[in-house]
């Protein structure tokens, strides 16, 4: 019988579970100090960070885990490389009947959502109402861009979220 093993390991800051190769690796370096461990591959207990730049956030503002702004600078950029510019696809897509934006509209169609594109700027209570929702339906999401930058596609002056509500479209963000 074959095993394939799954490295799912926890987010240190939001404390999801996710495959390894979706989070960056900390390794401990002095009582509250962390380091990066770009490669994966240091001799020393791994600690995790999801690749979103939430967690970095929350991770730079963290108060009893430190890392040099050397290495919060490098994961940033890593996270920049990899990341899709969701605004432009989202541009191209505005006129097709797959979109839904703010919130009423997107609580509204919830049901028929595959992805959500949060503003990284999006209120507490609208971005807890949401991500209860999407965990609760299984919708992935990203944030990207803030209020004003997701506004911008629908020529509206903010827009807290967008949604794609069809399948294909959302699996070509995703993938």
């Amino acid at each position: 019988m074959e095993s394939t093993a799954v490295h799912e390991r926890t987010c240190l800051i939001c404390k999801e579970k996710s495959d390894k190769k979706n989070l960056f690796r900390l390794v401990k370096t002095g009582e509250y100090n962390y380091s990066f461990d770009e490669k994966q591959r240091q001799q020393s207990r791994g600690y995790y960070i999801c690749k979103n730049h939430e967690c970095l956030k929350r991770l730079s503002k963290h108060k009893k885990i430190k890392m040099s702004s050397e290495d919060l600078m490098k994961m940033l950029n890593l996270l920049k490389k990899t990341e899709k510019d969701y605004l432009n696809i989202l541009k191209a897509m505005k006129n097709s009947q797959a979109l839904s934006f703010g919130m009423n509209m997107v609580l509204e169609d919830i049901e028929h959502i595959h992805f959500l594109v949060l503003a990284e700027d999006i209120s507490e209570k609208n971005e807890k109402k949401l991500l209860a929702k999407a965990r609760e339906l299984n919708i992935n999401y990203v944030y990207y861009g803030n209020k004003i930058q997701l506004g911008e596609v629908f020529g509206k002056n903010e827009v807290s979220v967008i949604a794609v509500k069809s399948k294909k479209m959302a699996r070509g963000l995703i993938d």
